[in-house]
């Protein structure tokens, strides 16, 4: 985030394009815990259910539970 802060275009440097880029890193951090066996059931159907509300198909949600996290 902070690089689109540095160079990003006026769009990349808004707060809401940077909220998004927040959740999607809460998000692969807790697939990462789910990959892992780290996370109950429950927290694995708030997830989801999460993932349904913020990603517009199946798609975009198989492409997010691809991602790893970046070190």
């Amino acid at each position: 985030m902070d690089h689109l802060q540095r160079i990003g275009t006026p769009e990349e440097k808004t707060l809401k394009n940077q909220d998004i880029i927040l959740k999607m890193g809460e998000i692969v951090t807790d697939l990462e815990l789910i990959k892992k066996g780290l996370a109950s059931f429950e927290y694995t159907k708030k997830l989801n259910a999460k993932l349904i509300e913020l990603c517009s198909n199946a798609n975009v949600i198989a492409q997010m539970k691809q991602l790893e996290i970046f070190e």
